[in-house]
């Protein structure tokens, strides 16, 4: 919206404030720079950065290798291979294995860990059946059956 000297009167402004707002706004339209040659000036700053250096490959970065060897790891620890691995020594277990970008297969590799450390490992043995409560053999308890004085005083119905 441009603000005029009419405009500004005819809004109540007063006469001395009028000079003032009208220079604050010279002031600052002196510096403004038109929309397209700002679009002209970002277009030439990008085409010269281009041409300085290409963009880094993001891939071969220290920090991008090292969060992919620990996706590796947490996938694997996830694995079917792991699984005979006892929870505590997972790590220890990794850091043995051969991670080269030909190795040989985990599950061959984890089977020679198996037989020179079988204290890292659990062992393929049935897990125990779960029991709840008494065991199935026997019977429910009866109590004392020799004579008693019930028996003597014959309240008890004799059979026989």
């Amino acid at each position: 919206m441009a603000f005029s000297r009419k405009f500004l009167l005819d809004n109540g402004v007063p006469e001395d404030k009028v000079d003032v707002i009208l220079a604050e706004r010279n002031r600052t339209l002196k510096d403004y720079v038109p929309q397209s040659d700002v679009q002209a000036q970002i277009d030439a700053a990008v085409e010269a950065a281009k041409k300085e250096a290409p963009p880094p490959d993001v891939k071969t970065t220290a920090e991008y290798l090292a969060l992919m060897g620990e996706n590796a790891k947490l996938k694997a620890f996830q694995g079917e291979d792991f699984a005979s691995v006892k929870a505590p020594y997972r790590d220890i277990v990794w850091e043995k294995l051969d991670h080269a970008e030909k190795h040989k297969p985990y599950t061959e590799q984890l089977q020679e860990l198996q037989g020179s450390m079988p204290d890292l490992f659990t062992t393929k043995e049935e897990p125990p059946k779960p029991s709840f409560g008494a065991q199935p053999q026997g019977s429910v308890p009866s109590g004392k059956t020799g004579p008693s004085f019930m028996d003597s005083w014959g309240f008890i119905p004799q059979k026989g």
